[in-house]
């Protein structure tokens, strides 16, 4: 993962013109509150932004001369962690040409910020595991971006931003930037953080002085305290365009042809989705779910039960399997819909089975259509509820298939009893 152009963001031309006309007056914020769904951009362009505002070609970017005292020693919050920063390169010289809205790529500050190791970056995210293994786990994750293009953050349930770095970053927030005129202070995922930081962070924010640039993301806004989003100023991201996911996918070698139209599609416009799923057997867990097909067609109930048995009997993992088994039949129902109503110009997501997809949809007319999709939406909102999982998939595709289920209609021992 690259640190990036602004002008190499994808998908978000809105927010990049946004950014880059800030770089280019030289004006910055004292903090900025980057917010969208999972795996569009937001970490990724906050890292390009914080390039671009200690590039030392762009306007009001020019070197401080470093002061580094006895304090400044110790772990860095953004790599070489343990030991002191490097000596300062010598600053590339002003151009004589007008300002720049992006970093220019070339100078000591933009390639000690591409390999994650300029010293007045700091950047801190969610980590789980004990804290006694704390370097050697966030020394794997910027490796991990260091080498791939494409790096995922993933997350269990305990994952956090651990006190010990806020505590250690409101230390070198006492004293100058090492290199640059200003550090930028990067918080991913500021919604896994405790009531206790949010505060210390609030003063921070509030009392920054001219050399902080804080650049805070979260996916889970409701979860930002309202003191802190007040105090940002609110940068939204859009899903990406389903194209420009598929064309990444294809680019990186992550998947290609259908398959990576089906990521794309199933992604949701989420880039980070996308490749955690192509490291998945989602061809095969797609033909497993549209074999459902078969009993809902039939209303073979017993078939159907028993599919929906298998499919979600693994715990855990049986909710996601829930999930995504909704996610293909969603997309099968969009298909209907682009051979129904489309002009063609959109490929269809399971295209290996148009002839398939064109049948059902000369008899199924839009009203039918939306009608399926209500139903698998309103399963998907249960996910994260009270629920058993083989029980509400059985019941949104026997839905899907017309069945009206009524009191007494739950299967028991691969039996049901339906009314139409």
């Amino acid at each position: 993962m690259p640190i990036v152009s602004l002008a190499g963001l994808l998908g978000q031309p809105d927010v990049t013109a946004f950014l880059r006309g800030i770089v280019a007056r030289g004006r910055y914020g004292n903090a900025y509150l980057f917010t969208g769904p999972a795996g569009v951009g937001k970490g990724t362009a906050a890292l390009a932004f914080a390039r671009a505002a200690l590039c030392d070609h762009v306007h009001g970017a020019a070197p401080a001369a470093a002061t580094v005292t006895a304090a400044d020693d110790g772990m860095s919050l953004f790599g070489g962690m343990g030991s002191a920063p490097a000596a300062p390169e010598p600053a590339a010289p002003a151009p004589d040409g007008p300002l720049l809205d992006d970093a220019c790529g070339e100078c000591p500050a933009c390639r000690k910020s591409a390999s994650l190791q300029h010293p007045d970056l700091k950047f801190l995210f969610p980590v789980s595991g004990v804290e006694a293994k704390l370097e050697e786990t966030i020394g794997e994750t910027l490796q991990g971006m260091r080498d791939d293009p494409l790096f995922v953050f993933q997350y269990d349930q305990a994952a956090s931003v651990r006190l010990s770095l806020t505590r250690e970053l409101q230390r070198e927030l006492a004293f100058r930037p090492y290199e640059a005129s200003r550090r930028v202070v990067i918080i991913r995922d500021c919604d896994r953080m405790r009531e206790d930081q949010y505060s210390a962070l609030l003063k921070s924010i509030e009392e920054p002085g001219a050399s902080t640039l804080w650049v805070l993301t979260s996916s889970r806004l409701s979860r930002v305290p309202a003191t802190i989003r007040s105090r940002c100023q609110t940068v939204k991201f859009a899903p990406l365009p389903e194209t420009a996911v598929e064309t990444v996918l294809q680019q990186y070698g992550k998947a290609s042809g259908p398959l990576a139209r089906t990521l794309a599609a199933l992604a949701a416009g989420s880039l980070a989705r996308a490749v955690a799923l192509s490291r998945e057997d989602a061809a095969g867990q797609a033909r497993a779910a549209l074999a459902m097909l078969e009993p809902v067609r039939a209303r073979n109930q017993a078939g159907l039960w028993k599919a929906a048995q298998d499919a979600t009997k693994f715990g855990r993992a049986g909710r996601e399997a829930l999930r995504r088994t909704i996610e293909f039949h969603q997309l099968w129902q969009r298909d209907l819909l682009s051979a129904r109503y489309g002009d063609g110009s959109r490929p269809f997501v399971f295209a290996e089975r148009e002839a398939e997809i064109r049948a059902e949809a000369a008899r199924t007319d839009a009203t039918e259509i939306r009608r399926r999709l209500m139903v698998l939406e309103e399963a998907l909102r249960s996910i994260d509820g009270n629920i058993t999982a083989d029980l509400t998939l059985f019941s949104a595709l026997a839905r899907v298939g017309g069945a009206k289920l009524g009191e007494g209609a739950w299967p028991s021992h691969g039996t049901a009893r339906w009314d139409y």
